[in-house]
């Protein structure tokens, strides 16, 4: 399952694609979302035009946008904005669009020794993906509907 995440910003919209078996999250470009206009929907109309050709051209199967939480856990003023975003990309998308909690994501890439002022929004959409392939990734399927989480043992074997 190849993904795609948004970490969605007022100025920059940084992205992250995973490889083709979706377990390797890469940063992969930053959109800057400064208006061209002064037509906040327009903007909003070409980033989207410009995720839907990304999607196309890299056979994305879901794409992942962050959800800013507070830090307890509460829906900020940003959320609800993230919200609107999201529901317009659902509308837009004939892929699933699921969301993934990205508190602390852009601190996380700020530690990176690689980041610098133009990809530290991909770095943070990097580290989204890499949590939600990572969860995604950490169940074994039994029988439909059903699943029970990978367990190693010492020499590194997966068990159930």
């Amino acid at each position: 399952m190849k993904a795609l995440s948004i970490d969605y910003g007022t100025k920059n919209i940084g992205l992250a694609l995973s490889d083709d078996e979706g377990r390797i999250a890469f940063a992969y470009a930053t959109i800057n979302q400064q208006p061209t206009t002064s037509n906040k929907q327009q903007t909003i109309d070409k980033v989207i035009e410009d995720i839907k050709k990304i999607c196309e051209l890299e056979k994305v199967e879901t794409v992942v946008v962050g959800m800013p939480l507070g830090l307890s856990g509460r829906d900020t003023e940003k959320t609800k904005e993230v919200w609107g975003f999201v529901k317009n990309l659902q509308e837009n998308l004939k892929i699933p669009v699921e969301t993934e909690d990205e508190r602390l994501t852009t601190v996380a890439a700020g530690h990176l020794e690689n980041k610098n002022a133009r990809n530290i929004d991909e770095l943070s959409a990097q580290i989204l993906l890499q949590g939600f392939l990572d969860r995604q990734n950490s169940y074994l399927p039994l029988n439909k509907g059903e699943s029970v989480p990978r367990t190693r043992d010492r020499r590194g074997s997966i068990r159930r």
